[in-house]
Formats: C-alpha cells, sequence, structure tokens
C-alpha cells in the first residue's frame, strides 16, 4: 500500500515537473520567436516602406497617403535629397496590426528592433519595442522606449551589456537615420518617473527603459543624437 501511494505521489510530481518545464519552454520559445519575427519584418519588409527621393525632386505624398502624419501634416522634409517618403502603402507601415514608427540598433549587443507606437495599442509591447512618450523620432526632445527584459537574452534583456559610449541609431518613418551616442546609464525604483520628463536643453534625445533582472527596479539608457 505505502509503495503504491509513494508511486502516485512521484508521478504526480513528474507531471507536475514536465507541466512545468513545458510551460517555460512555450513561454521561452514565443519570447524567441516574436522577437526573430520582427528582425524579420526590419530585413524583409522595413526598408521597403520608405523610398528616396531623388537629388533636387520634391516627393511631397498626397493627402491620405501613409507618409501623412497626424492633422494632416506631411512628415520628414521632401525636398531633402536625403530624405525619404512613405509611399502609399497597405501593410508596410504595419507590424502583426500594430504601427511602425521606426527602427532601433543597438549594434553593440546585435540588437535591431521595430518601434511601435503604443497609441496603437498598449499590448504591443508583447510583440516588439514600444516608444511610451515624447515627440516624434529625431525631434528635439526626449523620446522613451521600452521594451520587455525576459531575462532571457530577448529583447531589452541584453541592455544591461549596454555602456556609455555605445552607439544606438534610430531610424524614422521619413527614412532618417540618426546617430547616437549613450551618455548616462543607472538603475532607480519603479516609482521613479524622472527620466520621461527630463530636460534636454533642446537636443534630440532618447531613453531606453526595462527593468532589471529582479523586476524590482528599472534600468534607464539615455542617449543624445551626435551633432
Amino acid at each position: 500500500m505505502y509503495n503504491k501511494v509513494l508511486t502516485g505521489i512521484l508521478v504526480v510530481l513528474l507531471i507536475a515537473i514536465i507541466g512545468a518545464l513545458g510551460y517555460l519552454g512555450y513561454g521561452y520559445f514565443s519570447k524567441y520567436k516574436n522577437e526573430k519575427d520582427a528582425e524579420k519584418f526590419l530585413k524583409d519588409e522595413f526598408d521597403s516602406i520608405v523610398v528616396p527621393v531623388d537629388e533636387g525632386e520634391t516627393n511631397e505624398p498626397e493627402p491620405g497617403d501613409a507618409g501623412e502624419g497626424e492633422n494632416g501634416t506631411v512628415e520628414g522634409n521632401v525636398t531633402n535629397p536625403d530624405a525619404y517618403t512613405v509611399p502609399n502603402a497597405t501593410n508596410s507601415g504595419y507590424y502583426k496590426g500594430f504601427r511602425v514608427i521606426g527602427k532601433l540598433e543597438m549594434p553593440t549587443i546585435n540588437k535591431q528592433f521595430p518601434i511601435l507606437d503604443e497609441s496603437t495599442n498598449a499590448k504591443a509591447i508583447e510583440i516588439s519595442i514600444l516608444k511610451i512618450y515624447g515627440p516624434n523620432l529625431n525631434t528635439v526632445g526626449n523620446v522613451v522606449i521600452a521594451g520587455h527584459n525576459y531575462n532571457n537574452g530577448t529583447f531589452f534583456s541584453r541592455n544591461k551589456n549596454l555602456q556609455v559610449g555605445d552607439k544606438l541609431y534610430i531610424t524614422d518613418m521619413t527614412g532618417t537615420r540618426k546617430e547616437y551616442t549613450i551618455f548616462n546609464k543607472y538603475y532607480t525604483p519603479e516609482s521613479d518617473n524622472s527620466y520621461i520628463n527630463r530636460t534636454t536643453d533642446d537636443k534630440v534625445e532618447v531613453t531606453l527603459y526595462t527593468c532589471d533582472a529582479t523586476g524590482d527596479n528599472r534600468l534607464i539608457i539615455c542617449a543624445r543624437a551626435d551633432e
């Protein structure tokens, strides 16, 4: 009788362990797949969203085109030969149903992601990284970009390896690609929101925001566009 009870307990424990491992494995796989899907989107589709404007040309999109910003304003300087405009695309400006507003590259840690717009849906952060505060990308002010730290190397999990002096690159939907240099890195309690409204002295800056390994604090990385 005792052996049967012990065997039953061991079977239940084994099933529980297998179930837990399966759940953890599925969670890791889904996050890994999300990151790989994001990389594939950048490789296969992002660059086709914007098309170069030939030198000396003005390629101003008509009202209603994908290059039109909020309140009917056109994003980007279309008279700049280095500028880009967004063609009248259908799915190219969206990734898995969420609006794409740019691309972040972090070569030091070999990561790049489409930047999604929080106003589309806050759940977009489950799919990629997310702009949660600030002006348009690559413009004066402080843009805050959030990403999950899953402690498994995906998304912002490796941000802890970024250092002051490292370079970041942000491409906005006008095709402008700016180089940024990290000038500050620190951990702060979740209750501290000072990084959001910090003064930039009319500089173009970006703040990367994620949790630390414990989830109790936040890792803040500040970078400034190079002149």
